[in-house]
């Protein structure tokens, strides 16, 4: 998969998105903190992960109801949320990939399996004659 597709990742300074593997977030205090886990190639011991942490946007927002008119909050910020949206991106695509290749080694064994029934059954026929 190419870095323009995921502009944001690029940015970040994750030059192959295609090597990750997974994510998480979390919230501590006013930041969000986002791991990013790559695949571990051969001969790598320990898996490799990035962390970027991301300050959330405080707001002032309004109350319908109650002594108070605002009350404070916070948000995560943009740049985070495009984040997120990107790795959401190559994770499904991801696991379709490995849905389909489940299902292609299933169809093969099948396949195998049909084949070698249907060898002993002409072996079989051949004994006959």
């Amino acid at each position: 998969m190419s870095a323009e597709k995921f502009p944001t990742l690029t940015e970040m300074g994750i030059d192959e998105p295609s090597d990750i593997e997974r994510y998480t977030s979390r919230i501590e205090g006013d930041v969000d903190i986002l791991k990013i886990y790559f695949h571990r190639h051969q001969g790598d011991w320990m898996t490799k992960s990035k962390k970027f942490k991301f300050k959330r946007m405080h707001k002032n927002m309004r109350v319908n109801e109650g002594r108070v008119p605002y009350i404070a909050t916070t948000e995560s910020s943009p740049y985070f949320l495009r984040a997120v949206a990107e790795l959401d991106k190559l994770v499904s695509a991801e696991k379709t990939t490995q849905t389909r290749k489940a299902k292609l080694l299933d169809d093969i064994e099948h396949l195998e399996k049909v084949v070698a029934r249907k060898i002993e059954d002409i072996r079989r026929q051949i004994d006959e004659i």
